[in-house]
């Protein structure tokens, strides 16, 4: 059967982003596979402080990743790809803002108060890139560049000639976050031509978890994004979600994982498809303490023993220490439960160097 031609979009969401191609079928995922073999894949996610809610995101933005993945680093691009080779060559950058850089989740007092709920970035865990402070401005320079100059790279001699640029797919997981900082801002990520896709309005995940929202996280594990087969010294938590870079590094990793079925129909199957027994059932029902039956089955942890724990463990030493964490209204540092309406960071009032 001939390979038919996919769309370069699915559904459009507003001016400049869309939904990802619609798959449903292992022929569309290999449509899919061909359309994008060639495609600079991106990621750009950003964390906001939660002691300003009444600020704009722009205005709380204290993290933003970036990660990519370039089919053209390969030495030999023609071979057949496996996403074991591909995910060493996921390059990612990692910024903090200067003026957030003290707020963390055990230095957070807003929290404090609220049950079933805790701050959730972790902007010093990042595996893949070093960590470095800087402004919201720079860190929008930042990206803005690295846009520019992935439309460019690695083009041959013919496709300069020609004025061409490289295909660029710029994910997000919920788009509304970034999209509304990249306006205030005055950012256009489609300057030089790229597209962007809500990763999360992809119709496989609507058909493996029966949501037609789904956690990143959960999504991610489930295509075997994990620390699993990675060395000790990055610790027994678990991935870190919810660190900028960590969560744009995890994005790409998962779609490189899905394409990679293209070439690998039982594991489609098995993630996808596979029937459960009862026992099955009940048991995922019981560890994920989830209500919803899903279809499919969780894949094999994937290879992740190149992974150099020296970053992890840079970045883990810039923390800031007790002594520096964020004083609420009283002048206190975390000690005591406090209302979120009452809080008044004091890095507002100057009162943190």
């Amino acid at each position: 059967m001939a390979s038919k031609e996919v769309e370069s979009t699915g559904r459009q969401v507003d001016e400049y982003l869309y939904e990802p191609p619609s798959v449903s079928s292992i022929q569309d995922l290999k449509d899919m596979y061909n359309q994008l073999k060639d495609t600079i894949l991106v990621s750009i996610d950003f964390e906001c402080v939660d002691h300003l809610s009444f600020a704009s995101y722009y205005e709380r933005l204290s993290e933003v990743g970036m990660a990519w993945y370039d089919p053209r680093d390969h030495r030999s691009p023609s071979r057949k790809f496996t996403v074991e080779k591909a995910l060493p060559k996921i390059r990612s950058v990692h910024c903090i803002m200067r003026k957030y850089k003290n707020f963390t989740a055990d230095s957070c007092f807003v929290h404090q108060t609220v049950e079933a709920k805790s701050h959730k970035a972790m902007p010093y865990s990042c595996y893949f890139a070093k960590s470095y402070f800087c402004n919201r401005e720079k860190a929008m320079a930042i990206i803005t560049n690295k846009m520019k100059w992935l439309s460019t790279r690695r083009l041959s001699r013919k496709e300069t000639a020609a004025g061409k640029k490289r295909k660029v797919i710029v994910l997000y997981w919920d788009a509304r976050l970034e999209t509304s900082v990249f306006r205030e801002a005055g950012v256009d990520i489609t300057a030089h031509g790229a597209e962007q896709w809500d990763f999360q309005l992809l119709r496989l995940f609507h058909m493996r978890f029966r949501r037609p929202r789904n956690k990143a996280e959960e999504m991610l594990y489930s295509l075997g994004v994990s620390l699993a087969s990675a060395s000790s010294d990055f610790g027994s938590k678990g991935f870190a979600w919810h660190n900028a870079t960590n969560d744009c590094w995890a994005t790409v990793a998962g779609l490189l994982q899905i394409l990679s079925m293209a070439h690998q129909p039982l594991k489609w199957k098995r993630w996808l498809e596979e029937e459960k027994s009862d026992d099955e059932w009940e048991m995922i029902l019981w560890d994920n303490n989830s209500k919803e039956r899903r279809a499919g089955t969780d894949l094999e942890a994937l290879d992740m023993s190149w992974l150099d724990a020296r970053k992890f463990k840079r970045n883990a030493a810039l923390s800031p220490p007790p002594e520096k964490w964020p004083k609420d209204s009283s002048g206190q540092r975390n000690s005591k439960r406090y209302e979120v309406d009452d809080c008044i960071c004091a890095l507002e009032y100057g009162e943190i160097t």
